[in-house]
């Protein structure tokens, strides 16, 4: 009886390392990094677009936009820095009728 106990053990020992390899080496999310180079065609097709829905950017500006995103997303504290200046500014109705419900 003890025998087939540690045999059960050294089973469920060897499952569990195996499993742990395997996800040890799975990329979750992506294999690309968000801080990683920016794509020159990615950035065209973006560019393009942003063009046909009525955004004019152009490709450097989509590239610098996509380094800025990336180093948000990795964490830069360049790219999380909090906006010098910039105060948040609520949407106010334009006229007093729209505060009030109606009964």
């Amino acid at each position: 009886m003890p025998f087939y106990f540690f045999c059960l053990l050294l089973g469920m020992l060897i499952g569990a390392l195996f499993t742990w390899f395997l996800l040890a080496e799975h990329p979750f999310e992506s294999r690309e990094a968000p801080g990683g180079p920016v794509d020159q065609l990615e950035a065209g097709m973006l560019a393009d677009q942003m063009k046909a829905s009525g955004t004019d950017l152009d490709e450097e500006t989509v590239v610098k936009l996509l380094q800025l995103h990336g180093a948000y997303v990795v964490g830069r504290e360049e790219a999380t820095a909090a906006p010098s200046g910039g105060e948040r500014v609520e949407a106010q109705p334009a006229d007093d009728k729209a505060q009030q419900p109606s009964a």
